[in-house]
């Protein structure tokens, strides 16, 4: 059975599934935007799809554009179609836009199967006619024999935030204006929006865009993480990567994240009194929660196993069926 595993953005759970579901993978960038941008990865999209003459794709929403275009041409090329489904491609912008509402609802309920990080998630996707198969993130692996060196002095904690609409990053720098700057440093990854350097107190530092080496650097140098956001059933992969790393950290008081991150994770409501509340308890407990974190990774690999097994199971049993 072959498989290729298609995107158009550059994230980590991308290639994190693609090496558990043995899918040659393939990241198609652009510096182009625009229409320009989805006419060129669009073209590539449907000459690889017409050269490898796959049995099963995978795909990664957002794009949406890829998405409905893998969806589409299921029917033209004969493969299995499955959506990786995120929550900005379950609710683009936000749900403002009820053009690209209906296409998302579309390509839930056309695609063969659609993979979703949580329950609440695959409930939803049943109500809009689609075959939900629930696969959290696979922990990234990361090279533990390299020395990674730890960042000054302080307490450090690294958030790591890409400046979306659902990441209350306001808020996490006006809790960092209530912190004593000679105890406490926080390092934003991401490219700021305009203006954002005026409202920084002088515990953060931006260091914009890194590059993957560079991430990994700043994730092994810090002493904690904080992920934000203010979606409901979001697992953000930053946690993930956390996990992998061995770093505490702060994260948002969901059902859903408290569910699963259940150990070695405090939980704020956003507000910038209880994220520099956490910060500070963290700060006084961290190696307690450290070692929590320790057994949280034991059971979550557990679990990742099962849920890979589940997807291919399900992949496998759609190909067959579709082939007699």
């Amino acid at each position: 059975m072959k498989a290729l595993w298609i995107t158009w953005e550059v994230q980590r759970r991308n290639r994190s599934m693609a090496n558990a579901l043995n899918s040659s993978y393939f990241e198609f960038t652009t510096s182009k935007k625009g229409v320009l941008r989805y006419a060129e990865l669009t073209l590539k999209t449907i000459k690889l799809l017409y050269n490898e003459k796959p049995d099963v794709v995978f795909a990664q929403n957002p794009s949406i554009v890829l998405a409905f275009l893998v969806v589409t041409f299921k029917r033209i090329f004969g493969y299995v179609s499955v959506v990786d489904e995120h929550n900005a491609g379950l609710f683009p912008l936000e749900g403002r836009s009820i053009f690209l509402k209906n296409i998302a609802r579309w390509i839930v309920s056309n695609s063969d199967i659609v993979v979703v990080t949580n329950e609440p998630l695959a409930n939803m996707c049943l109500e809009w006619g689609g075959c939900p198969v629930v696969v959290p993130d696979p922990l990234p692996s990361f090279d533990t024999k390299k020395h990674y060196t730890r960042i000054g002095n302080k307490l450090t904690l690294l958030f790591i935030c890409s400046w979306a609409e659902d990441e209350p990053f306001y808020e996490l720098l006006e809790a960092a204006s209530m912190l004593d700057s000679e105890k406490y440093e926080i390092r934003i990854t991401g490219r700021p929006p305009n203006g954002i350097e005026d409202k920084c107190p002088e515990s953060v530092t931006l260091l914009g865009f890194v590059s993957d080496e560079d991430f990994i650097s700043e994730l092994f140098g810090s002493d904690a993480v904080v992920v934000l956001t203010n979606r409901e059933n979001c697992l953000n992969c930053g946690a993930y990567e956390a996990v992998s790393a061995g770093k505490p950290g702060i994260l948002s008081n969901t059902l859903s994240l408290r569910n699963y991150f259940h150990k070695g994770f405090l939980f704020t409501d956003n507000s910038p009194k209880d994220i520099r509340r956490n910060i500070e308890i963290l700060g006084s407990d961290l190696v307690v929660h450290s070692k929590a974190l320790e057994n949280l990774k034991g059971s979550l690999v557990e679990l990742e196993a099962a849920a890979l097994d589940k997807l291919k199971a399900a992949v496998r049993s759609k190909y067959e069926s579709s082939s007699n």
